[in-house]
């Protein structure tokens, strides 16, 4: 360890501190929390619709989304997908692993919905190109395959997850931030798909377009849901547990 950073393998019992920590948390601790990052998310999504005619402007925007969850405080489903480290070290039992990751979900999704309701009700997508945009992103998502959302939330997972990592590796603040920001800013440049920023884009375009039914975006959301998991919270942690722990 030096003063600026932490090694990898030091970063891995910081995050498996951090799972125990946040496995400590009373129910209305992590809901407040979960809810807080969702907005946080939502806030970012926002600023990648305003910038959607630049792909790198959108694609630069979103991570600060991230970038308020590690360094305001939230709990986010994506990033905590990591706690698997602390499952797999025998830190926290099953139950509350699958406790935290449910909770935070639940709460994620109200952060996101909030902000949804805000925008609407402030008339922000009164602005037909604002509409427009969020209806033809959320087509787009709502569209694609269970296979094919399933594999780019799994690739989107890997990269929000080592942005998790990053910041962890960081002990300053500017460093959180650059670490939150390069792998973010790639997923969202290769357009992968992020279950808690899809929570926010297709109930706002759900309220501007009634083709956009529930069933629509629960078709996503699983698919996301499970991708996410996979990439963030299987492969990243379990292949770096098999490196520095076996």
């Amino acid at each position: 360890m030096n003063s600026f950073s932490l090694s990898p393998k030091e970063t891995s019992d910081a995050l498996i501190e951090a799972a125990v920590k946040k496995a400590s948390y009373t129910t209305e601790k992590r809901l407040l929390l979960s809810f807080m990052a969702g907005l946080y998310i939502a806030l970012g999504g926002q600023g990648f619709l305003v910038g959607y005619g630049n792909l790198f402007i959108r694609a630069a925007v979103f991570p600060v989304g991230l970038m308020l969850v590690v360094l305001v405080g939230g709990e986010l489903f994506t990033g905590n997908c990591l706690m698997t480290f602390g499952f797999l070290q025998k830190k926290i039992t099953l139950k509350d692993y699958i406790k935290t990751m449910v909770q935070v979900l639940i709460g994620n999704f109200a952060g996101s919905v909030f902000i949804a309701a805000l925008l609407y009700f402030g008339g922000v997508y009164d602005k037909p190109e604002m509409a427009e945009t969020v209806i033809k992103v959320a087509n787009a998502k709502i569209s694609a395959s269970f296979m094919q959302v399933l594999c780019k939330a799994i690739l989107c997972n890997i990269l929000v997850a080592l942005g998790v990592w990053f910041a962890t590796v960081s002990k300053d603040a500017t460093g959180k931030m650059l670490g939150c920001w390069f792998p973010v800013m790639l997923f969202v440049f290769c357009g992968y798909e992020h279950v808690v920023a899809n929570m926010f884009f297709l109930p706002m375009a759900a309220m501007l377009d009634p083709s956009i039914t529930l069933t629509g975006i629960i078709g996503n959301l699983i698919p996301a849901t499970i991708g996410n998991f996979i990439g963030g919270g299987i492969l990243i942690p379990v292949i770096y547990h098999m490196a520095y722990y076996k």
